[in-house]
Parts: C-alpha cells; sequence; structure tokens
C-alpha cells in the first residue's frame, strides 16, 4: 500500500478529508483498490510506528479509530443531507457505511450500535443530484426533491420514500424487490429496471413513466403493470389514475439535460416547476391566466430564456421585482 493511500485512509479517519481526496479514495473502493487486507496492513504500519513513538501510540488506538467513525456514522444519520454541484461527485451517503464494513470492523457489533434513524438525500430549490444507494441502485433527484430509506437498505428490503422527482436506475434482485413509496400510499415495484417518479407534495398528480423494463404502480385500490413507453398519471384528488402510451419515455427524463417538454401544461403548473428550478415565486395579475396551456420542448438556458419564449407565443408580459415574477396580459395598444 503507498503512501498516499495510508494518507488518505489517515484523513478519512479523522475527518479532514478534502472533496477531491473523498472522491479519490470512493474511485479506490471502486476499482477493488480497498479491502480489509490492506487496511490491516495499514493497522500493522501504525502499530510499527507507535512502538517507535510511544506517546502517540493511544492516538491510533482501534477503539479510538471506532469510536471517530461511530461520531461521524451518528452524525451523518441524524442529519439532513443538503447537496448542490460542487458536491455532486462525492457525496455518497452509502459510501460512508460501506467503507465502515469494509474497514476490518465486526459487523454484527457494529450494526447493533448504528442509529436507526432514517438516511434522507434532500436537493434544494435549483439543484440537482445524483445517488448511488448501497445496493448498487443510481437515483437522480431533481430540484426540491428528497428520498428517504433505512439504514440496513438492501439487506431486510430495498424501499425508499420519495418528495419531488427522481430518475431510478435499479440494480436487479428478484429475492428483493425494489420500492419506492410515494405520498397517497402509492407504491412502485420494480426489480430491475429505469423509470422516472414526479410525485411533488402541492401538485394535484403523481406522475410515473418508464423507461425500460417493467414496473408495478399500486394503492389500496388499484394495481396497474408498466410496459416500457408507458405512463401512468395517478389523480391525488379523487384516487382516480389514468394510463397511455408515449412515443419517447426519454422526454420523463429531459429534466437532467436542463430542458422542458411540456404537452398542454398550464401556466399554472410551469410556474411551480419554474418556482423549483430557480428558486423563485410567481403571481398571476388574474386567475384565467393560470389555465392557458403550452406544448412543446424548450431548452432550460436560462430563466429570463423560458420567460421570453412563453411571453412571445402568447399576450402575456411578465415584471420581475426581487425574486417575484408576476404574469399580467399584456395591454392592447
Amino acid at each position: 500500500m503507498t503512501q498516499n493511500k495510508i494518507n488518505l485512509i489517515k484523513k478519512f479517519l479523522s475527518n479532514e478529508i478534502s472533496s477531491d481526496e473523498m472522491y479519490e479514495l470512493r474511485q479506490w473502493y471502486n476499482e477493488k483498490g480497498l479491502s480489509e487486507t490492506l487496511f490491516s496492513e495499514y493497522y500493522r504500519r501504525q502499530w510499527q510506528e507507535a512502538l517507535e513513538n510511544p506517546a502517540d501510540s493511544a492516538n491510533e488506538s482501534c477503539l479510538r479509530v471506532w469510536n471517530k467513525l461511530h461520531k461521524q456514522l451518528d452524525k451523518d444519520s441524524r442529519s439532513i443531507k443538503t447537496l448542490n454541484h460542487t458536491s455532486l461527485k462525492v457525496v455518497r451517503i452509502s459510501a460512508v457505511v460501506v467503507l465502515c464494513i469494509l474497514l476490518g470492523f465486526g459487523l454484527n457489533w457494529k450494526t447493533s450500535r448504528m442509529p436507526r434513524e432514517d438516511l434522507i438525500v434532500r436537493v434544494e430549490n435549483g439543484q440537482k443530484a445524483h445517488v448511488q444507494l448501497p445496493d448498487g441502485s443510481s437515483v437522480w433527484l431533481n430540484s426540491a426533491s428528497e428520498i428517504r430509506y433505512s439504514p440496513d437498505f438492501g439487506k431486510k428490503n430495498r424501499t425508499v420514500k420519495l418528495t419531488g422527482e427522481a430518475y431510478f436506475e435499479v440494480e436487479s434482485n428478484p429475492d428483493n424487490p425494489f420500492i419506492v413509496q410515494t405520498g397517497n400510499d402509492l407504491e412502485i415495484k420494480a426489480l430491475g429496471t429505469k423509470f422516472n417518479i414526479k410525485s411533488y407534495s402541492n401538485d394535484k398528480q403523481i406522475t410515473g413513466t418508464l423507461l425500460e423494463g417493467k414496473i408495478d404502480v399500486s394503492n389500496s385500490s388499484f394495481s396497474e403493470m408498466l410496459q416500457p413507453n408507458e405512463r401512468i398519471v395517478f389523480d391525488t384528488s379523487n384516487n382516480t389514475f389514468r394510463k397511455s402510451y408515449i412515443q419517447s419515455s426519454d422526454e420523463a427524463i429531459f429534466w437532467l439535460t436542463d430542458q422542458f417538454v411540456f404537452d398542454g401544461e398550464t401556466l399554472e403548473n410551469i410556474a411551480m416547476i419554474l418556482e423549483r428550478m430557480y428558486n423563485v415565486k410567481f403571481t398571476f395579475a388574474s386567475p384565467d391566466l393560470k389555465t392557458i396551456q403550452y406544448s412543446g420542448k424548450i431548452n432550460n438556458n436560462s430563466m429570463e430564456n423560458v420567460l421570453n419564449l412563453i411571453t412571445t407565443v402568447s399576450p402575456l408580459h411578465y415584471t420581475i421585482n426581487d425574486s417575484i415574477i408576476t404574469f399580467s396580459k399584456k395591454k392592447m395598444k
């Protein structure tokens, strides 16, 4: 084991590791470069250094290191994770837990002492995030979204709770299906597949779109199996749903590349999307403006670009006061 890798382990255990170093450690782990054998070698060297410098021997004791890790895990599991663009490549909640398991501590002893609170990944307005779950599944979170899952995710179950919008690429495990829980007791069950779920608490609908594989969407009153390029829209006000075939399921994840695709979308719904995307607030000079509908694809280069396109194709104009944007009708000349 190189001195550089030893230094990385030291910095991780002392919580002094930088974002770039954490990324390097993660890459090392992904390439199978980190193992219990290598970690034992690290402790062998530390023990040898302790013999040569007795005054420092207590600093690297196994118990002391465990206490540091346990304290960090306790802090991580009790706090809400807020992600932004600068941390997407290095923040992996599962990484701390998985790496801890590999560091040579007894798994049963560790598990019995782990706090049981859900792990939470939350993305604020105007941000997106990519999260790798402990089972290898990937989740991309849109603005103003969060997922929750238990510390033992992947062992007894693979259940996540979603608020907001997320795109999932699920690792197959027929013995342990992947389940997404949303509002209104809706569940999406998948074995190995790719799908997008939109379930914001202030939206009137929950939408699921399947790109690959199969998913089962259900609650206490219905159950529907989706095939690729199918979409299901659940109306939260009356507990009804409709299923439809769409030409391109990729439209459901255009948000990943900062594009908007609208198909008869009302201005009220578009305003809610923009509020989450840009952390602003929209108001309407008259209620009837909310029902104006738009269809088409917009490249999301900037908020001004989106607003200018909307007002170009409709008799509207907008004003901005601080972070409040107001739509009103254009005055006739």
